[in-house]
């Protein structure tokens, strides 16, 4: 083999096992506003975004330089000067020397001649030395490109001027070091629109290009290219340093929240291996596991599968539905009616725990499996009055209410409580659980037996994973299975994993994630159980979606994915469902989220 293929092939390695990282190198500074001066504020909305390099159009005209992409929209009113120069200088001295506040951030400014250009750049050369502040910053660098002189040429212009360089040109080592940059047409190099990714050949022609770029140690960028979220993504694994666009704060949002957005896993684990001994049969069931990561529906789950390199034990299920979650008032619900569908069978509205539309109380599973002899258990990595596990023990019309939520615990049939800190917990509620015989501790690992209903605030439920919670939502589910399994009629568990919700609303893909592989754990745990036990029906199904998630890159063989957000808040997508044990097949296909209810008493054999 030749050792250029060698190295070829070496260099491909190298770029796989260093794509994960590739995206948290880019920020703002590889943001370039392409033709800045069509934008409704020219220089200062790149520059507020942060953008490392900004871009202008000039024709030389009356000893000035006016701003404008074609002749025939040039106007005295808007010259280098006035759009470009004054405002750089204004933040140096702002500055106090600096081009931006952070002194790490530099600035490009790209120069287009458009044409004649001996004259346009005799003019800058004379315009700039009213700028020294510009011309001897280290933080500021001004690239001519357009009409520009030959290399040979470059050597007659003062050294702060450099000049965008052609990759397919040739370059003396003097040359080499007035050259700021690469750039080349993208449409001319590919066809690729953008959209998937570009074909083996064309991502090897951009490749190689980037490549011959970085071994001369300049910057690449690529004009011409498409101007959207999936672009971006494929030209930033491919390496390229500037990424074009005319839509400012599309790409400051995007480059901020890369970090956010980007997460590869250092905790695979192996799944359980399910039987499937039960799986589908049509029996009742004495124990149903009802498993709960708030705010999630397919897309989290395949970033989780992603981030464990192919492997989700709730991928392990056969039987998979699509829940409908719009609630009684609102195309996108909230917690509070999506999980007292679930609890009760009832659509209600926006912010309403446990009851119907017009707030009056329903009654839930806990308290109408209970008049058959079975038992219930209720945990959340959340607050205890939080609206999941409030919707299966607690009656109100107002979610926050945590003081009046937790109140009906002590009239609720609910065996086993567990979740986080509330503000709820009052003197006045400690009082009434005394008097129902509710024993309240302060955290799991005080708690040895139960011989009553129990009440757990544990503070490390509501710590993330990536915090410290550890094993806690494992340990919360063995100790309570432990003691609703020996219940001879049988029990009903719900475990919510309350924080995916959380990964969603903060747009933080890692603890969307790391939540999700959390709760995943448990999955294998029911699923184990279940196959044991064989009289187990497991349900995991989302109340709602969180985020609007969608996921632009990732690797299952390296076990990182790369996601992107389109909002702070629900959505209305519908929840995926997944059912293991006797009577799973009877949550498949699309229904609504009030059929949960109804298919887990039928599975008990209720109504």
């Amino acid at each position: 083999m030749k050792l250029s293929k060698i190295l070829t092939l070496l260099a491909m390695a190298f770029f796989s096992e260093n794509q994960a990282q590739n995206y948290l190198k880019y920020n703002v500074g590889n943001a370039h506003s392409h033709n800045d001066y069509m934008q409704e504020v020219p220089f200062w909305q790149a520059y507020y975004a942060g953008f490392g390099s900004i871009e202008a159009d000039v024709f030389p005209v009356k000893g000035k330089l006016w701003v404008a992409h074609t002749e025939k929209e040039l106007s005295a009113c808007r010259t280098l000067e006035n759009l470009y120069l004054d405002p750089i200088s204004k933040q140096i001295k702002l500055n106090k020397g600096n081009v931006y506040p952070d002194l790490k951030k530099k600035l490009q400014l790209l120069i287009d001649v458009k044409q004649d250009y001996k004259t346009a750049l005799s003019t800058l050369v004379t315009t700039l030395k009213k700028y020294p502040e510009i011309t001897g910053n280290p933080g500021v660098r001004i690239v001519i490109t357009g009409e520009r002189p030959q290399p040979d040429d470059f050597k007659n212009y003062p050294d702060y001027l450099s000049f965008d360089g052609d990759p397919d040109k040739s370059y003396t080592d003097e040359q080499l070091k007035r050259v700021g940059m690469f750039s080349a047409n993208l449409p001319e190099l590919v066809k690729w629109n953008g959209k998937g990714i570009p074909r083996d050949e064309e991502t090897d022609k951009i490749r190689k290009m980037v490549e011959k770029s970085h071994a001369r140690e300049k910057p690449i960028r690529f004009y011409g290219a498409p101007d959207f979220p999936n672009a971006w993504v494929n030209l930033m694994d491919i390496g390229v340093d500037y990424i074009n666009t005319d839509h400012i704060p599309d790409l400051k949002k995007f480059m901020n929240n890369i970090p956010r957005n980007f997460y590869k896993n250092t905790k695979e684990y192996s799944t359980y291996t399910p039987t499937y001994a039960s799986d589908g049969t049509a029996k009742k069931v004495k124990n149903v596991i009802l498993l709960i990561p708030d705010g999630t529906s397919l897309p989290q789950y395949y970033a989780a599968f992603t981030a464990n390199k192919g492997k989700l034990n709730v991928f392990n299920m056969k039987a998979t539905g699509l829940s409908n979650t719009n609630s009684y008032n609102a195309y996108v619900t909230d917690s509070a009616p999506g999980s007292t569908a679930f609890a009760t069978g009832e659509k209600t509205k926006n912010t309403f725990v446990g009851v119907d539309h017009m707030g009056k109380a329903l009654a839930q599973i806990p308290d109408i499996i209970a008049e058959k002899g079975l038992v219930s258990g209720l945990i959340s990595t959340g607050d205890v009055t939080d609206a999941t596990p409030a919707d299966f023990y607690a009656h109100s019309d107002n979610r926050n209410s945590s003081e009046t939520i937790l109140k009906d615990f002590a009239a609720s049939k609910t065996k086993i409580l567990i979740g986080g800190p509330t503000s709820g917990l009052s003197q006045k509620n400690l009082q009434n659980f005394k008097q129902a015989k509710i024993d309240v501790y302060q955290d799991l690992e005080s708690v040895r037996t139960i011989n009553n209903r129990t009440l757990v605030i544990d503070p490390l439920a509501s710590q993330r994973i990536t915090n410290g919670r550890g094993n806690w939502l494992s340990e919360a589910f063995d100790f309570t299975l432990n003691h609703l399994k020996d219940n001879n009629k049988g029990f009903f568990m719900m475990v919510e994993a309350s924080q995916t919700d959380g990964g969603g609303h903060s747009n933080n893909l890692e603890q969307l994630v790391t939540e999700l592989l959390d709760f995943d754990h448990v999955v294998g745990k029911a699923m184990k159980f279940a196959d044991e036990n064989k009289e187990t029906l497991v349900i995991v199904v989302g109340d709602h979606e969180t985020g609007g998630l969608t996921l632009l890159d990732g690797s299952l063989k390296e076990g990182w994915v790369f996601g992107h957000f389109s909002t702070n808040d629900h959505t209305s997508i519908p929840s995926s469902v997944f059912a293991y044990g006797p009577n799973s097949k009877e949550f498949t296909g699309f229904f609504e989220n009030t059929e949960i209810f109804k298919k887990i008493l039928a599975a008990y054999g209720i109504r």
